[in-house]
């Protein structure tokens, strides 16, 4: 399997850099908001 920071490294380099690829991801869901959403509201989004 390969490792996440070289997907994430191959993926920036495919968007255009770092900043890019951020743009394109969106914020990061903050993890208490995130543990309070019960498994099936996840499944289905």
């Amino acid at each position: 399997m390969m490792d996440f920071q070289k997907i994430r490294a191959r993926a920036a380099k495919r968007k255009g850099g770092e900043a890019a690829l951020a743009s394109l991801l969106g914020p990061m869901p903050d993890n208490a908001a995130v543990a309070d959403i019960t498994d099936d509201r996840i499944l289905s989004t």
